[in-house]
């Protein structure tokens, strides 16, 4: 049992057991409970609503061309004051809270829409995605082997055009010993002309003449006429021996002249073994080209089919800024007015509080006994002293 024995330095009043009692329980009217303080309805919860899970979206990008970092910053960087919420009566309060919070569930519903309609609009995406870029690298790998071909094929046809300069060199060459050997041929012609006989025959009839013209015993008229004949046969002679001469050379011009030929020929073989091999190179270039025309054909399909995509897609990532924007702003302002909520909960419950405060002071005045809850709030208050 309790006993007042007299006040504490607080106002309050201070308890004492008696030395002789056997139970050292205080006596108490009503059984012992958890904090039964009767609480205001509120039409809005004070814990802080929770943030929207946002569903992880694999959205393809499309590839851009990176754009400089430009490194200069402002000085004058505008910094956005703190916006100041008015402190609202109780019953305005729980108005701005509920509508604060259906705003914040309806951007939050709002957005889980936007994140399945992208969900929609990129499916298939990557795998249009995947097939162009295996494309692409198809194309880059053929492009690869094309441009070895085209390389092979110009180094050929960089020696075919060395070996017909050589083979040019050479017909101006032949051209040349062509021009003399006709030169030579033309003289010969007109000295046999002249001779109209071989050596050994013109050489026979000269020494018949001139032995005739020696010994024979002729009249002077033929003797005049073997003279002549033998002047005739003198000329034929040496213009026999002179297209001897020329002939020989004909002939050795016609020996140089067969090399440069020999020459020509085997170049002229050399340039179409390589013009073969340059056209087979030429051929597989061509073979691939078209077929990373084709390869480029159905890339550029699957990106126009991607970039469609895109196009349904770029709106709603707008949106999705935008709201990104606005729910962080409803829930600071929601954060705040919830805290003024709180506020005139405690103040409220502190009011409350003191009143029963007094109360429990006056019946403990009364007749000296406490309920455990009133014991408590006089002790946390020290109203009473232990």
């Amino acid at each position: 049992m309790l006993l007042l024995t007299g006040k504490n330095k607080k106002g309050g009043f201070e308890l004492t057991e008696p030395e002789n009692t056997q139970n050292t329980q205080a006596v108490v009217d009503a059984p012992v409970a958890g904090n039964t303080v009767d609480s205001p309805a509120v039409d809005a919860p004070v814990a802080d609503t929770p943030a929207v899970e946002t569903p992880a979206v694999d959205v393809p990008v499309p590839a851009k061309q990176e754009e400089p970092v430009n490194e200069q910053k402002t000085n004058n960087v505008s910094i956005e004051s703190p916006k100041v919420f008015p402190k609202l009566p109780e019953r305005e309060l729980k108005e701005k809270i509920n509508q604060l919070r259906q705003q914040l569930e309806q951007k939050e519903r709002e957005l889980r829409t936007i994140f399945k309609d992208i969900s929609l609009h990129s499916n298939g995406g990557e795998e249009l995605k995947v097939k162009r870029d295996g494309l692409n690298a198809k194309v880059k790998e053929q492009s690869a082997r094309a441009s070895e071909l085209r390389k092979k094929r110009d180094e050929v046809n960089a020696r075919i055009a060395e070996l017909k300069s050589q083979r040019d060199q050479l017909k101006m060459k032949g051209k040349e010993f062509g021009e003399k050997i006709g030169g030579l041929k033309k003289t010969r012609d007109e000295l046999n002309l002249t001779a109209r006989g071989r050596i050994e025959t013109l050489e026979k009839a000269y020494a018949e003449e001139l032995n005739t013209f020696l010994t024979a015993d002729i009249p002077l008229e033929l003797e005049i006429n073997i003279f002549n004949r033998l002047i005739e046969l003198s000329q034929r002679y040496e213009a026999t021996k002179k297209a001897n001469v020329i002939h020989s050379e004909i002939t050795e011009e016609y020996s140089k002249g067969k090399e440069i030929y020999t020459d020509m020929d085997s170049l002229h073989a050399r340039i179409q073994a390589l013009a073969q091999e340059s056209q087979k190179y030429h051929e597989e270039m061509i073979a691939l080209y078209k077929e990373i025309d084709a390869l480029r054909k159905e890339a550029d399909s699957y990106h126009a089919q991607l970039s469609d995509k895109y196009k349904g897609i770029n709106p709603l990532r707008k949106k999705i800024g935008a709201l990104k924007a606005e729910i962080p702003k409803l829930r600071d302002e929601l954060g705040v007015y919830l805290e003024q909520m709180k506020d005139a909960q405690l103040s409220k419950d502190e009011q409350k509080n003191m009143g029963k405060r007094e109360q429990a002071k006056e019946k403990f005045k009364k007749d000296g006994r406490l309920s455990l809850e009133d014991f408590r709030l006089l002790v946390e208050n020290e109203d009473i002293k232990l």
